[in-house]
C-alpha cells in the first residue's frame, strides 16, 4: 500500500484540479463509494463521483485541492486536504456569490487493487456556508455579540 499512496494522492489532486474523466477512471473501481455525512446517499461508482467533481467545478470554477499529508496502515489511506475556489455558479441551490472560500477536511480511503473502494469525507460544512455568506455559525454570533 505505501507504493500506492504517493500515485494515489497524484490521482485525487488531478482529478480535482483539472475534472477531467480519465483521473476518476484510473482512481476509483465501478462499485466504489463515496460516504459524506453532507450527502442524503453514498455517490457511487468512478462515473457518480466523477459526476460529483464536475458538480463542484461548476460551482467553483478555479477549485484547487492541496493534499496536506498522509497516513497509511494496511489498505486504508488518510489525507488532510485544503480546497480552494471561488462560487461563479450555483452550488447546492445556492446562486453564485462570487465569494472565495477555503475548506479543511479529511478523507479517509479504503484501497482495494491499486483503487479507491471507499472514500469517507468530513469537512467544516457550516464554515463553507458562511463563507457563502448563507449560514451564520456560533463563531459569526460570538464575534457579533462582542462588537
Amino acid at each position: 500500500m505505501p507504493d500506492d499512496t504517493q500515485r494515489i494522492v497524484d490521482l485525487v489532486t488531478k482529478l480535482w484540479n483539472t475534472g477531467k474523466a480519465e483521473f476518476a477512471e484510473q482512481l476509483y473501481g465501478k462499485s466504489a463509494h463515496r460516504l459524506d455525512p453532507n450527502q442524503p446517499e453514498p455517490i457511487q461508482g468512478s462515473q457518480g463521483i466523477l459526476s460529483y467533481v464536475t458538480e463542484i467545478r461548476t460551482a467553483f470554477p478555479d477549485f484547487e485541492l492541496q493534499v496536506k499529508q498522509t497516513v497509511t496502515q494496511d489498505n486504508q489511506l488518510v489525507a488532510e486536504w485544503v480546497c480552494t475556489g471561488t462560487q461563479n455558479g450555483e452550488f447546492q441551490g445556492i446562486a453564485p456569490t462570487g465569494r472565495r472560500v477555503q475548506v479543511s477536511g479529511i478523507a479517509i480511503n479504503r484501497i482495494e487493487n491499486g483503487q479507491i473502494a471507499e472514500e469517507r469525507i468530513y469537512f467544516d460544512r457550516l464554515g463553507l456556508l458562511e463563507q457563502l455568506g448563507v449560514a451564520v455559525g456560533t463563531q459569526s454570533q460570538t464575534k457579533t455579540a462582542a462588537g
